[in-house]
């Protein structure tokens, strides 16, 4: 069980830090500068917008999903004061913060300055803090959907951010305890995640991820139907549709889904994050490229905190 663990927070890492590398970035200007889809961590893109990060280095997408974790292996539980206290460090630190949904900075000024939180944060940075969750409430997705959402609404009320936190939590949980053969039961999987939405699109949007994947939809495809921008509904729905299409292949899922910004650009760090902590919980950590473990800046430090988020984890 560690290494689904290890392997969620790693996968995520790698996603995070090979989409940030051509991110909001069309195809013809990837295959013009890296001469191929990106596989490997290597030096961003120079129109990127995370371009001054170093090779294997992680965008504040992933800063957003360490802090929670972080939080919850120094209290060992979900402590909301602790990680508001961990969100206004991270706020008023002198690092520049990568292209992070300005109203998710917003709110933590917001927490700041003792004033209400506004709801119209829909990006799918807001939904992030679930993935850790997910794994310290993996024997109940119950109590996870409770805890992300009380997180989670730290940042925005958004409705459909709720949403997805609450699917990316159950499907973390689930995951990590293999309930579900995959693909073989993809759309019963989908199925369950729906039951803890709520809003109608939402649901739409994971119709639409089943219907693709009966049609054995390619990735283009895929990217057409249900878009791969920033609003949470879109990178959610991708990566999920990226990890079902090849579950049992890690790499293959991340880096599809890093390579995921189609003809106009998309938000393709985000996307392989969410992708690649799916992947890496299914299959665990053996199951991703030592290459890309060697290549990020901060793996010691991702591991040491996945295993100590296991012991402190609801067993």
């Amino acid at each position: 069980m560690e290494n689904k663990f290890t392997g969620t927070l790693l996968g995520a890492a790698i996603g995070d830090s090979l989409g940030m590398m051509v991110e909001e970035l069309p195809i013809d200007e990837v295959i013009e500068f890296y001469g191929e889809p990106v596989k490997d961590l290597t030096v961003p893109h120079p129109s990127s917008p995370s371009y001054f990060l170093r090779p294997g280095e992680n965008t504040s997408e992933f800063d957003i999903v360490m802090l929670v974790a972080k939080s919850i292996v120094d209290r060992k539980m979900i402590d909301i004061k602790d990680i508001i206290e961990k969100y206004i460090q991270w706020f008023e630190s002198s690092e520049i913060h990568t292209y992070v949904d300005p109203h998710f900075l917003l709110a933590i000024q917001s927490i700041l300055e003792g004033q209400d939180i506004e709801n119209n944060g829909s990006t799918v940075d807001h939904a992030l803090p679930s993935i850790p969750i997910g794994l310290y409430h993996y024997k109940n997705p119950y109590l996870a959907v409770e805890a992300a959402k009380a997180v989670c609404m730290l940042t925005t009320r958004n409705e459909y951010v709720l949403d997805v936190a609450s699917a990316i939590c159950v499907a973390i949980s689930e995951l990590s305890q293999e309930k579900f053969y995959l693909p073989d039961e993809n759309e019963y999987f989908i199925k369950h995640l729906k039951n803890f939405t709520f809003k109608n699109e939402t649901k739409h949007y994971l119709n639409k991820v089943i219907n693709l994947l009966k049609e054995d939809a390619d990735y283009e495809k895929a990217i057409n139907e249900l878009g791969n921008g920033s609003f949470v509904l879109e990178a959610f729905s991708q990566a999920l549709f990226i990890f079902l299409k090849t579950p049992h292949d890690t790499e293959n899922v991340i880096i599809k889904a890093a390579n995921s910004y189609g003809y106009y650009g998309g938000d393709t760090d985000s996307i392989a994050l969410i992708a690649g902590a799916l992947a890496g919980c299914y299959n665990g950590e053996e199951m991703i490229p030592e290459r890309w473990k060697e290549g990020l800046l901060k793996k010691e430090y991702i591991i040491d905190t996945a295993e100590k988020l296991f012991e402190v984890a609801l067993h």
